[in-house]
């Protein structure tokens, strides 16, 4: 992994039950909707974990993220009981592809689907969409169980009134006794979309949330027309990954790795990935879910042919330009050369 930086902690705030913000006194560049990846040794172990970055870059405010406990979380649990303002927490950096649309795209709508935590990246993109694209519009749909569980309500609240025009909210309860407006579906998603005048293949849709909530909204947007790529999706919470499927064509290869520090040849053994046959050769690589799922560990096969096991983040045209996910990743030649910079 790339050399670690050290983040100061400056403040902590509960914002709900088992949810906390946790801010910095760093600054380091990164991009609205992108996470932190962490480590640090627990239980004997090393451990990485990635959190969302909910600050804005742009505003003249320090780096936060938002961090949820989890049940027999080893990380979560040191974040929420072993840490004080004061303290220091190890960071590769700010990485993922859950970004706003290119700079010079025409101006569109955003539409964002969140659930739960998963408003955390959403709210990033969110402010600084607003604060940097006048001509754009936005609409959120925030589903919570009910609205003392709704998180940064009164924030989102507070810009939907700064920005009547540009900006509509739409929140969701579980606990609504109007059912057909409890839990998002595909004949409310819809009815959504229709009143807002949603542009299939113009506008950007994005969606965070339990693994459930994003398999509906992308089953229903790809189904009305919304190509690959102006759909968005961050698992905020990656599941474990099954063992990847057989490739039958897979042996012991040779491949080149190339970073900032340098260049090695590592050889790959399937069922071991590039990932992991580079960590295991001592080189520093950028990964985090080692899934196929968050995208940090984002490399260029510069040259040769890699096949990948699983990806839900590369598009086709970050396919077209060589980009592969290294956990997931495996040499179909000796030619393969990665770079990682």
């Amino acid at each position: 992994m790339p050399a670690l930086l050290p983040l100061t902690i400056t403040d902590i705030r509960e914002e709900a039950p088992g949810f906390r913000t946790i801010t910095f006194a760093e600054r380091l560049p990164y991009a609205a909707g992108q996470f932190l990846t962490f480590e640090a040794r627990l239980g004997g172990q090393t451990v990485r974990r990635s959190y969302s970055l909910l600050s804005s870059p742009a505003f003249d405010e320090p780096l936060t993220i938002g961090v949820r406990r989890i049940a027999n979380g080893i990380f979560s649990r040191h974040l929420f009981e072993n840490i004080h303002p004061g303290d220091q927490l190890w960071t590769a950096g700010a990485t993922g592809r859950f970004q706003l649309p290119p700079d010079d795209a025409p101006p569109a709508t955003l539409f964002f689907f969140a659930a739960g935590t998963g408003i955390t990246p959403v709210l990033s993109l969110l402010r600084t969409a607003l604060a940097t694209r006048p001509r754009w519009r936005a609409l959120l749909v925030y589903s919570s169980h009910d609205r003392s569980d709704a998180l940064f309500l009164p924030l989102l609240q507070q810009l939907a009134a700064d920005h009547p025009r540009a900006f509509t909210l739409h929140l969701l309860f579980s606990t609504d006794p109007n059912l057909r407006r409890a839990r998002l579906n595909r004949p409310l998603l819809l009815e959504l979309l229709q009143a807002a005048g949603a542009r299939t293949a113009a506008d950007w849709f994005y969606t965070c949330g339990p693994e459930n909530y994003m398999r509906l909204c992308t089953f229903v947007l790809r189904t009305e027309g919304v190509p690959a790529n102006r759909l968005r999706r961050e698992d905020f919470l990656p599941a474990p990954a099954p063992p990847p499927p057989a490739h039958p064509g897979l042996q012991p290869r040779a491949v080149t790795v190339e970073t900032r520090e340098g260049s090695a040849v590592v050889t790959v053994v399937p069922p071991e990935t590039i990932l992991k046959a580079a960590l295991r050769a001592g080189l520093s690589l950028p990964w985090s879910c080692a899934a196929g799922r968050c995208g940090a560990c984002t490399a260029r096969c510069a040259s040769g042919h890699v096949w990948m096991a699983r990806n839900e983040v590369l598009t086709d045209a970050d396919l077209e330009k060589g980009l592969v996910l290294t956990c997931t990743a495996f040499p179909l030649d000796d030619g393969v050369r990665i770079l990682t910079y």
